[in-house]
């Protein structure tokens, strides 16, 4: 099993790792490992690569994987990819400060992390049940909010530290 414990970089931030991840994609010495959104709340996991090279990953106490870290050890650089999940997006340009309140308020009382943009709040789901879940809470506000179900990488709010039932 290949050990790595330390992140030197994303390949997000630096354009110049990504650009060495992709020109050596077939090199035995870049693996690339697909991780899960809770997964990547572990400090100690054990996963397998794409070419089926067991990892395991112990990370410093303190400290979070994200999507695009780069790990090195024993002359290995090893990629972390979070694994797309199911999302609703809710849509809600224009809408009056009173109803964007009790959009967060509903969503914040299933505690989910959300991530927000401009005119719209997203956040993943557990399963396809729930889909009919949130049209149902969101009943009194169809005509002004367009709900959208995606499959992306999920990345919470930087300031969002929430747990999820």
């Amino acid at each position: 099993m290949l050990k790595v414990e330390k992140i030197i970089g994303n390949v997000f931030e630096n354009p110049e790792l990504a650009k060495e991840f992709e020109s050596n994609s077939y090199n035995e010495n870049y693996k690339t490992v697909s991780i899960s959104r809770y997964d990547l709340e572990k400090t100690r996991l054990k996963q397998k690569a794409s070419d089926g090279t067991q990892i395991g990953i112990n990370l410093d106490g303190g400290k979070k994987m994200a999507h695009g870290d780069v790990f090195y050890g024993d002359d290995v650089k090893v990629l972390i990819q979070q694994i797309p999940e199911q999302t609703i997006l809710v849509r809600f340009a224009g809408l009056e400060p009173k109803l964007l309140v009790l959009i967060g308020h509903i969503i914040g009382n299933l505690h989910r992390p959300v991530s927000l943009e401009a005119d719209s709040i997203s956040f993943p789901i557990h399963d396809k049940g729930e889909i009919d879940l949130f049209r149902t809470l969101f009943r009194d506000y169809v005509d002004k909010i367009e709900l959208i179900i995606e499959e992306k990488i999920f990345q919470p709010h930087k300031s969002m530290n929430v747990h999820e039932h």
